[in-house]
């Protein structure tokens, strides 16, 4: 469970409108959808809650413990908040392969328990037959499950996505969504999904 109440704003400058974000969040098991046109903050919000930025007031509980509340002080670091994150544009180290992307996510597990964890993950997410290559080696789609997968390597407590469909071909989103549904069905992780595709919304 992961529960929000936070404002974060922007002051106006020389070619730049002030912006506001308010925002009350509950999110359970399941899939949750933050719709929205482009600059409405729904990236933010997800960067609140990873503690890539930090609210100008308010508090956000992951689990029931406090990760962030401006009144008492608390600012947990991104690493402290178990938030699976897939980016945009996947940020998968370029130098590492597959498998080493997902061995270097999973680095606080035990090394044996790491190893399986993530050969089990590469077959999940079908990309062990490629495991060897780095990043740029993989097709797009291939790239996107390995991002989804080392974002969940390590038992986040939630898993956020940020326009992960965005820019992909007709056939790339709909293996995205099979993976979404696979990930809803298998794994006990609440999701908070970022987009502004009306269309997305009946996919999901």
């Amino acid at each position: 469970m992961i529960q929000a109440r936070i404002q974060k704003g922007f002051s106006a400058a020389r070619e730049s409108a002030g912006f506001r974000l308010t925002l009350e969040l509950e999110a359970g098991p399941g899939i949750t959808v933050l719709f929205g046109p482009s600059g409405s903050g729904k990236s933010l919000t997800l960067d609140c809650i990873a503690g890539f930025a930090t609210p100008d007031t308010g508090r956000i509980l992951i689990d029931d413990a406090i990760v962030f509340d401006s009144g008492a002080k608390v600012d947990l670091r991104p690493q402290q908040r178990r938030c699976g994150y897939v980016f945009q544009n996947y940020a998968l180290f370029p130098h590492m392969t597959l498998r080493e992307n997902l061995l270097f996510a999973g680095g606080r597990i035990p090394r044996l328990d790491r190893t399986r964890k993530v050969s089990d993950m590469l077959e999940r997410f079908r990309i062990g037959d490629v495991a060897g290559r780095r990043p740029h080696e993989v097709s797009g789609g291939q790239k996107q499950r390995c991002s989804i997968a080392r974002a969940l390597v390590s038992g986040p407590s939630v898993l956020l996505l940020d326009e992960p469909a965005q820019g992909l071909d007709a056939l790339l989103r709909a293996d995205f969504h099979d993976v979404l549904r696979e990930v809803r069905a298998e794994f006990d992780t609440p999701v908070i999904l970022v987009t502004h595709s009306v269309e997305e919304l009946s996919l999901i």
